[in-house]
């Protein structure tokens, strides 16, 4: 009995010993899982109404605007907050820098970015490919292109960009004078119905005849390095009847610092935060790179949303 018990152990041991790599094998591959995963919304339909009513109240209040740039529909997403809708709620304005490929995520998020009152508008980065048209037609049809995007998308208006050129030939010089006038005529006469028409630079690259046009200006505030050169940025904007200091917003990159009037280095972000309110005030932040990381100790979603509370305490 016992030579037949410990053939048996032994057979099943050589049994297991053929099994288990296959086993084992088969356990390291990875298997798709089907996830039900409930939104906020999903989980409790009242307590998300009743939230979404108090942030369309916030967003229609008069308050400091948050704006950003976001790249959309990244080939290789890296985590959660490579998606729109990993953005804070309190953000007014997200301008969709890669307009020109909308995945289902962004049509699925540009939606409930919608529902909590943020306007998405579609980046016309005129300043990356000015190079690129040789003249006026070449424009005309990269512009009306765009157009047609956003309103196939039903965005809520554009942000563009431009820099003016104060040396070269006076062709040279009128075609990009000719170019800024076109953009706006086009992209202005595109956003009735309270679209949002955004100017991302320096304002002397815009005539200012067509300033009022305009319902911000972003200033390129993020580039600079010294507070000195922030308030000679500041004092050598068009006079406030001309550009209201409500339509300037000051830019900042997410990680970067300033020198401050104690020559001692600070974060930008909260520094330029500080000064939306005590340099007029302005009419707030365009908070760049914040979709460069998610789960930092230091998160870039933190960083935006303790800027937009700062601005807005009392909101």
């Amino acid at each position: 009995m016992k030579a037949i018990i410990y053939n048996i152990f032994t057979c099943t041991l050589l049994l297991l010993a053929c099994v288990l790599p296959t086993a084992c094998s088969n356990w390291n591959e990875p298997e798709p899982v089907d996830v039900n995963i409930n939104s906020p919304k999903d989980q409790n339909p009242e307590l998300w109404a009743s939230y979404m009513q108090v942030l369309n109240t916030y967003k229609q209040s008069e308050h400091y605007i948050a704006y950003t740039r976001f790249d959309n529909s990244p080939e290789k997403p890296v985590n959660e907050g490579s998606y729109l809708r990993s953005l804070p709620d309190s953000l007014d304005i997200v301008a969709l820098c890669n307009p020109g490929n909308i995945s289902d995520n962004d049509r699925e998020d540009i939606l409930l970015l919608r529902e909590k009152s943020t306007r998405v508008i579609y980046l016309v980065d005129y300043a990356a490919q000015a190079a690129t048209f040789t003249d006026a037609a070449a424009l005309g049809t990269w512009r009306d292109k765009a157009v047609a995007a956003a309103t196939e998308l039903n965005l809520d208006g554009f942000a563009f960009t431009g820099v003016r050129l104060y040396s070269g030939t006076d062709a040279e010089m009128a075609t990009r004078k000719e170019a800024a006038q076109l953009i706006v005529s086009k992209l202005s006469a595109a956003t009735g119905g309270g679209k949002l028409l955004v100017f991302e630079g320096n304002p002397d690259f815009i005539e200012s005849a067509d300033l009022e046009k305009l319902n911000y200006i972003v200033l390129n505030t993020a580039d600079l390095t010294n507070v000195s050169e922030l308030n000679l940025m500041i004092a050598g904007l068009p006079d406030s009847n001309i550009l209201p200091r409500e339509k300037v917003l000051l830019s900042a990159r997410i990680g970067d610092l300033i020198v401050d009037e104690k020559n001692e280095k600070q974060s930008t972000v909260p520094l330029m935060t500080d000064r939306v309110a005590a340099m007029g005030p302005l009419g707030g932040l365009a908070i760049n790179n914040i979709g460069s990381d998610y789960y930092s100790a230091k998160m870039n979603y933190e960083t935006t949303r303790t800027a937009i509370q700062q601005m807005n305490p009392s909101k």
